[in-house]
């Protein structure tokens, strides 16, 4: 897959750069959606300075504000592209141990809507145009990068963690919240709308897949994160612990196989799977809980304002307030 137009969201640095130089490299039109629009307008330029004819802009994009994505939605439309592949890399750890809760202007717990209400958002507002363009130049893919902290199961903060409550889909319920929590129940989220959207959109042309790319302890992920916690990820893990852990990657490493689940012809037809090191292998057992998934999809069509042409149910027996 290569001259496709792709957007790559948390593009200004980390894997999210190196994902949009290599699909850069491939003579793709690579839109860079960051948040910052100083940030993003040096990475293009960064990417420029050593791929002068390739095709890379920014667009701003804060995945916290469902008013700036339905903006970017609006402006990328504009443009007239053919949308074939959406990465929605961008995500935010706050710090694992805090016990309060950081809430958005729009009254969104921060670290669930930036790493999955509002790529949630992002990918179906762009869905329509994604399929139109299937339709004409062939498969199109939606690539969420998730990660093992999703897995309540796996040892991941076992013991500090719980699965998820659709009742309490926010953490809104007093002595709830911990940073790791919000941040497990976001990637969770992730992985159970990665299978109910492959279920939904089979008879389209358009694929969607979770990647976890393995641990990456130098991107900027950490950065709201506690000072203690980002030095224990900087040195004990990418110092220490990187040659005993067979999940740990740099950088570019993790970004190659974003990249690769994006374009390469071997992942053609694959819908609604979950990927590690290039195979598709099961992710946590509270992931494929169908009736998981349909009450999440409800719900997050409801907190977002979202009407879905795929699915006409709604959700009855949960108020919006009490959801945030």
């Amino acid at each position: 897959m290569t001259g496709m137009v792709m957007i790559v969201t948390g593009a200004s640095s980390g894997i999210g750069f190196e994902v949009a130089k290599y699909l850069a490299e491939g003579g793709n039109d690579v839109v860079m959606a960051c948040r910052d629009p100083e940030k993003g307008q040096d990475a293009v330029r960064c990417i420029k300075s050593i791929l002068p004819n390739s095709l890379v802009t920014f667009m701003q994009l804060d995945l916290a504000s469902t008013t700036s994505i339905r903006e970017f939605v609006r402006d990328f439309l504009r443009k007239k592209k053919k949308l074939s592949v959406l990465v929605n890399n961008a995500a935010v750890a706050l710090n694992f141990s805090d016990l309060t809760r950081k809430t958005t202007s729009e009254g969104f717990e921060l670290t669930m809507v930036t790493n999955y209400l509002g790529p949630f958002l992002l990918t179906n507002l762009l869905l329509d145009c994604m399929i139109q363009t299937s339709n004409v130049l062939g498969e199109g893919r939606i690539i969420n990068v998730t990660c093992a902290a999703h897995n309540q199961e796996g040892g991941w903060g076992r013991g500090r963690v719980d699965f998820l409550h659709t009742k309490n889909f926010q953490l809104q319920d007093e002595g709830t919240y911990n940073g790791l929590q919000a941040y497990k129940n976001s990637k969770v989220c992730g992985l159970l709308f990665t299978y109910y959207l492959g279920e939904l959109l089979q008879g389209t042309r358009v694929k969607i897949n979770a990647i976890d790319p393995g641990t990456v302890p130098t991107t900027e992920l950490l950065r709201h994160a506690g000072k203690l916690q980002q030095v224990y990820s900087l040195f004990c893990v990418d110092r220490v612990l990187r040659p005993c852990l067979s999940s740990s990657k740099k950088v570019h490493e993790a970004a190659m196989q974003i990249a690769e689940l994006a374009t390469s012809d071997k992942f053609e037809g694959r819908s609604g799977k979950f990927f590690r090191d290039g195979l598709a292998e099961r992710s946590s057992i509270e992931s494929y809980d169908s009736d998981l998934q349909k009450a999440v999809w409800r719900i997050s069509c409801q907190l977002v304002n979202y009407r879905s042409n795929l699915v006409n149910d709604t959700l009855d027996d949960i108020s919006l307030s009490s959801l945030k």
